[in-house]
């Protein structure tokens, strides 16, 4: 009976060695490439906010209004227990984190598309800088950066970008 257990706990840590490394990795070059206008960047992804003739006090504080609003979502995953112990646990938290991550984005848009600001495709490399790997709402830590929401300021103060304008 014992040794049934073991075997159980050696299998689901065989698998979550196999698996796990899936679910961390950075999606397949070939995945992103499907997008020819932004160069494989996906721009429900990376987008900044522009209006002209703002301040960049007043883009400050529209940001850090927005992103009061957006940093407390979370996913259904969130909330419903999973089921397939720990190896099911593992994979409904990513899901999970992908979920916030676009749902974040989707309260952000609308909330700065409220307020006037249109959205410019950033390429991931530079948004991934500007935003310290975290998101446009927190960072890896679930912080909100006062560092990138002053660069975001500066962004959507300065001049018009060159870059694609996005639909809201």
């Amino acid at each position: 009976m014992r040794s049934l257990s073991y075997a159980r706990v050696a299998a689901a840590a065989l698998a979550l060695v196999i698996v796990a490394p899936a679910f961390a990795a950075d999606p397949p070059a070939d995945k992103e490439a499907g997008n020819e206008e932004t160069g494989g960047d996906d721009p429900a992804k990376f987008f900044l906010f522009h209006l002209d003739g703002v301040g960049f006090e007043t883009a400050k504080a529209d940001y850090s209004y927005c992103i009061d609003q957006s940093k407390g979502i979370l996913s259904l995953r969130d909330k419903m227990p999973s089921g397939g112990g720990l190896l099911g646990a593992l994979i409904n938290g990513r899901m999970a984190q992908i979920d916030r991550f676009r749902m974040r984005n989707a309260a952000m848009r609308k909330c700065m598309g409220l307020l006037g600001y249109a959205r410019y495709h950033y390429p991931q490399d530079e948004w991934k800088i500007l935003v310290k790997e975290g998101d446009i709402v927190v960072d890896n830590h679930n912080k909100v950066d006062p560092e990138v929401v002053d660069r975001l300021a500066r962004y959507a103060s300065g001049p018009t970008p060159t870059t694609k304008r996005l639909e809201p």
